[in-house]
């Protein structure tokens, strides 16, 4: 699970710095309902309940999930992957609990 959270935190970070250069530019505070667009990419970030969890994907030119794409989910209880299916709606298919 460790891992996980560590490999989920090094590519979020990664692709911060790929869109913001060398360093980040901003410092976000986020909550739910909350979206983020990450600047130059097809990826978003949103802050969703009932466990104040995290999500991030690819999305389509109006902010949606694109069918077919898979997302990663963390909140301070579990993370996950999720897969969008054809109406763009997220179906859990891996979980693993917080410890």
């Amino acid at each position: 699970m460790k891992k996980f959270l560590i490999g989920f935190a090094a590519f979020a970070a990664l692709l911060f710095a790929a869109t913001a250069g060398a360093f980040a530019e901003k410092v976000l505070k986020i909550g739910v309902g909350d979206v983020v667009l990450i600047k130059g990419s097809d990826v978003s970030c949103s802050v969703a309940n009932p466990y104040k969890q995290m999500v991030c994907f690819k999305h389509d030119t109006v902010g949606h999930a694109v069918p077919g794409t898979y997302g990663a989910t963390v909140s301070n209880k579990f993370a996950g992957l999720v897969r969008f299916d054809s109406k763009g709606q997220p179906k859990l298919i891996s979980k693993k609990l917080n410890k």
